[in-house]
């Protein structure tokens, strides 16, 4: 299976305006690693990625060294480069981005849950991944707090219509939807996730196995203009990775070719 992605770089086109499928690699990893694979990992962060970590509590420490480790595999693998010497920066809202004259060439984004991890990769436009495993804690009642916060007036009015045992379910995916849309245009989310209206109907890819291709469909969603400063209009699906799984994918497209793969079986396998 060519998993390469393709080399040129159109200037894309709105999505929902015509414009071309784009090729997206979706990796799966795990973060469990051993101590002697993160003492290995963390030598290749940059010193202020080392420093970020150690800020952190221990479990959430491990976590941080393994994805931002293993990101800079995967990348250094695409980039054809060492990975300690992959030029990642931060853009003003937080987003890892890639520097040093790549950021044109390759674009990524990267969400994890609890020691799961998903990394989208393409080379036409933005995009934005969100990634939420489902907790025995995200109950109906959690997913009456939580409403409000994540639902625009119209959409809290079709959610309160729904059976109690869809509550849950119906939160967590409008939440990783408008997570990966917001990280897509590359802002901050804040408070502005109500200002984003879904659809009333959402497409849902299924992606279970690691080395399956799925020709998806995405329906196009309108960031409100302020506090956008790039396009404002993206193409998004949810994708269905199994049970307690709830994911999101945005991109500047009406549809795309997402293929995935497991980050163990890419490294040693290759990309091709």
């Amino acid at each position: 299976m060519n998993t390469n992605l393709p080399k040129s770089q159109a200037s894309p086109k709105a999505a929902g305006a015509g414009s071309a499928i784009h090729q997206v690699l979706l990796v799966r990893l795990e973060l469990t690693a051993t101590e002697s694979e993160c003492q290995q990992l963390i030598r290749l962060l940059a010193a202020d990625e080392q420093e970020r970590a150690a800020r952190r509590l221990p479990a959430l420490r491990r976590r941080a060294v393994v994805s931002r480790g293993r990101l800079r595999q995967l990348l250094g693998r695409l980039l054809d480069m060492p990975p300690q010497a992959v030029p990642l920066v931060t853009n003003p809202h937080g987003k890892p981005e890639l520097g040093g004259g790549h950021a044109d060439s390759l674009v990524f984004n990267l969400s994890h849950s609890g020691d799961e991890g998903l990394i989208a990769v393409t080379r036409q436009g933005r995009i934005g991944i969100d990634l939420e495993v489902g907790k025995p804690t995200q109950d109906a009642a959690w997913a009456r707090l939580m409403a409000g916060t994540i639902f625009a007036p119209e959409e809290l009015d079709r959610w309160n219509a729904l059976p109690e045992h869809r509550a849950a379910a119906a939160v967590l995916d409008a939440w990783v939807a408008k997570e990966a849309i917001f990280k897509a245009a590359g802002t901050g989310i804040g408070d502005r996730l109500r200002q984003c209206q879904l659809p009333l109907e959402l497409p849902r890819s299924a992606l279970v196995d690691a080395g399956c291709t799925c020709r998806c469909d995405l329906v196009p969603v309108k960031l409100p203009a302020v506090g956008v400063s790039g396009p404002q209009e993206f193409g998004m699906t949810l994708l269905s990775l199994g049970d307690a799984h709830h994911a999101a994918i945005a991109c500047q497209a009406s549809s795309a070719v997402i293929t995935m793969r497991s980050f163990h079986d890419l490294m040693s396998e290759g990309l091709a």
